[in-house]
């Protein structure tokens, strides 16, 4: 899922700015067709457990994603967020992500930044390809190396098309192996999905009058809920997950009402504004 690539790089950052009956999806799924568009949310804290060192957050997220299935997805990503925790000064974080995926899921290029007090701390690029039995990163920052991973893992868009395509055919749970190039580019996550009972009927758009955008007229909709282990640990029995998020997702790819779950705190994401971006025709 593009989306699903920009919440676990914002996972990430987040996380390391702090500390300073299931069905498995095999078939190839029929590529639908996504919808070119920018979002804007609103972020804040949505609840916070007495041992967490978050105070208050509060900051927006601008996510772009233009393409289409035949020449492929381009992604942009940005969440600037303001930390204040219960001790000591705030912080200003600031993530950057682009991506391009080809539209048959075989090829991945990406680019995340993370910055803190405009600062950059972390940069990770590289690319991703099938090869065979087997899918090939080769990364060029932190450092340069190239990592094997297996071939089932699928990548964001990819991703996210696995989980449509879930929901049309009715499952409420499955399990997608994903590969976004967040961290240092190395890990794979096993994603656990539980789709809710499709909504029907007119959408409640009080709380994101955004979403009232003539782009999401019609569309399916369902309530979607991934949480994410680290593949390695799954393969070593280990079952908790490094966090959760929740939201509303439609069937062109557009999502909203956002729940991050990193256990001590959670952030909610509300859309401000919907705008469509160009999507370029299959010939």
């Amino acid at each position: 899922m593009p989306f699903v690539l920009a919440r676990r790089a914002a996972a990430a950052a987040l996380l390391a700015t702090v500390a300073i009956g299931a069905d498995t999806v095999a078939a190839e799924p029929a590529a639908p067709d996504f919808a070119g568009h920018r979002a804007v949310y609103e972020m804040h804290l949505d609840g916070r457990t007495d041992r967490s060192e978050i105070g208050a957050v509060e900051g927006r997220l601008v996510y772009e994603f233009s393409g289409s299935k035949c020449e492929g997805w381009a992604s942009r990503f940005r969440l600037v967020t303001r930390l204040d925790p219960v001790e000591g000064r705030s912080r200003l974080t600031d993530l950057r992500t682009s991506s391009f995926e080809s539209g048959d899921g075989r090829a991945f290029d990406f680019l995340n930044e993370n910055w803190v007090d405009r600062i950059k701390v972390e940069e990770t690029k590289g690319s991703a390809a099938r090869d065979g039995g087997s899918v090939r990163v080769r990364l060029e920052r932190p450092a340069a190396k190239e990592v094997v991973l297996p071939a089932g893992v699928r990548f964001p868009t990819d991703h996210l098309r696995a989980i449509v395509a879930a929901a049309e055919a009715g499952k409420t749970l499955t399990e997608i192996d994903l590969y976004d190039g967040s961290e240092t580019g190395e890990k794979p996550y096993r994603t656990s999905v539980v789709i809710g009972r499709e909504e029907t009927g007119a959408d409640d758009t009080a709380k994101e009058p955004a979403a009232a955008a003539d782009l999401l007229k019609g569309h399916r909709r369902w309530p979607v809920s991934i949480s994410f282990f680290d593949l390695s640990k799954v393969d070593q029995g280990e079952m908790t997950p490094d966090y959760q998020l929740s939201f509303l997702l439609y069937d062109n790819g557009v999502s909203r009402r956002l729940r991050f779950d990193y256990g001590s705190f959670s952030l909610s994401g509300d859309l401000s504004a919907l705008t469509p971006l160009p999507s370029a025709a299959c010939p």
